[in-house]
């Protein structure tokens, strides 16, 4: 099925584990596991897939997802090769999906631009930050990676057509991008020359501010819900005296309650019943809903 992948520079596995490709250490085998190295051989993936009537994920940089214990019966995509490149031009930054987005924060901060430090320390890729509009304040459309995109360039899942939408196409919301059904390769920000110094020292702090207040030296996966609109769901778990709760290998966080870590040989299992206790509990004593931020993949 995926013979002619290998010729357009596809690494593929078969029966890979996605614990190895999760910052949450959790997960079973994939079917395939496949890298992409650029847009010919992405095109052409989507094509067979259609075909063939195959699954598949596009995986960032693994951070915002818990997979399965029982594995993915399709195909896991990983975007490499030049969908990882980017380069700086005047003001504005030109990435590669698949570049880190750390790397292209401390790139802008040495070039004194600025207007992505709303996702300072935040890990992963562009193209996963983009598609889930990172950032720090749900309530601040600044504060939200959006606020620096100037464009994103797609491909559709449905003919497989090549798109560039500037930022007043996006339908950008909280967490979310509305690029569902497409493949993020690309994205353009246009950010603000600063000839102020401090726009490394304001990134390092607040990556030290986010070392203190979550336990980022564990296996996670992030926040686990979304702020409901004028809570912190964090706060509001905690209040529900839920941190520190056990259930087999997951554990909701003493340092911060939106996080659920792996406490040491974790299963999904367990963290899906963590977040289930968290949604009824919270739900009971305040009558406010969490969503989930995380992706669940099955």
């Amino acid at each position: 099925m995926f013979d002619n992948l290998p010729s357009l520079g596809c690494k593929i596995l078969q029966n890979e584990p996605l614990s190895a490709h999760s910052s949450f250490k959790i997960g079973g085998l994939a079917d395939f596991f496949i890298e992409i190295p650029d847009e010919n051989a992405l095109i052409e993936f989507l094509k067979i897939a259609a075909e063939n009537g195959v699954k598949y994920f596009i995986l960032g940089g693994g951070t915002n997802v818990l997979f399965d214990d029982a594995g993915y019966r399709g195909a896991i995509v990983k975007l490499s090769g030049v969908f990882k490149n980017f380069e700086i031009k005047g003001e504005e930054i030109f990435s590669g999906s698949a570049a880190s987005l750390p790397a292209i924060l401390k790139a802008s901060a040495k070039n004194r631009l600025s207007g992505l430090e709303c996702v300072s320390g935040i890990p992963g890729t562009v193209g996963g930050a983009v598609f889930g509009n990172a950032g720090k304040n749900a309530d601040k459309k600044d504060d939200c990676i959006i606020s620096a995109v100037k464009s994103v360039e797609i491909i559709k899942f449905d003919d497989f057509v090549k798109k560039i939408l500037k930022r007043d196409e996006l339908p950008f919301s909280y967490r979310k991008s509305g690029l569902e059904n497409c493949a993020i390769t690309k994205v353009n920000f246009l950010l603000k020359k600063e000839y102020r110094n401090d726009i490394l020292k304001e990134i390092l702090e607040s990556v030290k501010k986010r070392a203190q207040n979550q336990p980022l030296n564990v296996p996670s996966a992030g926040c686990i819900f979304k702020n409901p609109a004028g809570f912190s769901a964090g706060r509001l778990i905690d209040e529900a005296c839920l941190k520190g709760r056990i259930i087999g290998g997951a554990k909701i966080s003493e340092t911060h309650a939106n996080f659920i870590i792996n406490n040491g040989g974790a299963k999904s299992k367990d963290v899906l019943e963590l977040i289930s206790l968290a949604k009824k509990t919270v739900k009971e004593k305040f009558n406010i809903e969490l969503d989930t931020e995380i992706k669940i993949v099955k």
